[in-house]
This record gives structure tokens, sequence and C-alpha cells, in this order.
């Protein structure tokens, strides 16, 4: 049975993950010491936030949309930024399935550790760097958000990943001749 692990290591797909994700953290980088994150801030508002909440209301889902909003004001409340931990929850898949994808064993053993460890060091490092840009500042928040996405995105990809296998135990049981 191929598993997950040897599929990732095929040659292309290291690098593959390894492209995407400097592409990735170059594109933080760059909101890191961007002055114009409000133009980006108000888009995922206006633009994304109302129309799915309005969605979501209007598709008999508006307990949905109350949670969201709810979990929302209870990152806020507790000095969280949510566009950070969603900004590296995307990091650290990217960073998990490169370190999935090594010829390392044990990296491929530890990729969301690896992953933790990788991700809070670029946050960290950018933060220190915002302290020396005059229109951004660096704060503990910030890095603390940033940990919190890299931890939410290895929970949601080791769940996923237990869940893929699990399906296809189940679909191997399900097609295995009966003896």
């Amino acid at each position: 049975m191929i598993n997950l692990k040897d599929k990732m290591k095929k040659p292309g797909k290291s690098r593959f993950f390894i492209i995407i994700t400097v592409l990735y953290a170059i594109m933080v980088f760059y909101l890191s010491v961007s002055s114009g994150v409000g133009d980006i801030k108000h888009f995922l508002k206006m633009d994304l936030g109302y129309p799915l909440r309005n969605f979501l209301v209007a598709n008999d889902m508006s307990s949905i949309s109350k949670f969201m909003i709810d979990c929302l004001h209870a990152v806020q409340k507790a000095s969280l930024d949510p566009g950070h931990i969603g900004i590296y929850f995307g990091f650290g898949v990217l960073l998990y399935f490169v370190f999935l994808s090594s010829k390392n064993p044990g990296m491929v053993r530890n990729s969301a550790a690896f992953a933790v460890f990788m991700g809070t060091v670029y946050g960290i490092l950018n933060e220190i760097f915002q302290s020396f840009l005059p229109y951004r500042t660096a704060s503990v928040e910030d890095a603390v958000s940033n940990l919190i996405g890299l931890l939410l995105a290895q929970i949601f990809v080791i769940l996923f990943v237990l869940a893929l296998k699990s399906v296809l135990n189940r679909k191997k049981k399900v097609e295995a001749p009966a003896d």
C-alpha cells in the first residue's frame, strides 16, 4: 500500500512545495513591510466578510455566521490578530508539506514540529524587522497570533491526514476479496 508520505517523496513534489512556500513567505514579508495593509483589511471585511455573512444568513445558516462572528470577537478581545492567524495558518500548511516531502526521514516524521518551529522563527524575524520601520510596529500579540495560526494549521493537517487514511483503509477493506 502506498501511503501519503511515499507519494510526497517524488522529486518534483519537493521542489514544487519549496517554490510555493518561498513565494508565500515573500508575500508575507511584503505584507509585513507594506504601509497599505488597510486596503487588504477593507477588502477582507467589505468584499469577502459581509458577502459571506449575507450568503450564510440567506441560506438559513445564520447560526454558522453568528458562530464565526463570535469567534472573531473573542480573538479580537484577546488582542490577537485574525489576519495574522489566517496568514500563518496558510504558511503552516505549506511548511508542513515542505517537510513531509523532504528526503530526511527525521523531517518527514516530525513535519508538524518543524513547520511550527520554522514558521515561528520566520514570524519573530518579521516582527523584529518591522521594529526598524517608521510606519510599522512590532508586537508580541502579532507573534502569538502567528504561532496560533501555525499550530491550528498543524492540527488541521494532521486531522485531515488521519481522516484521509481512515477513508482509504475503509475503501481498501471494501475492495478486498472475501476469503
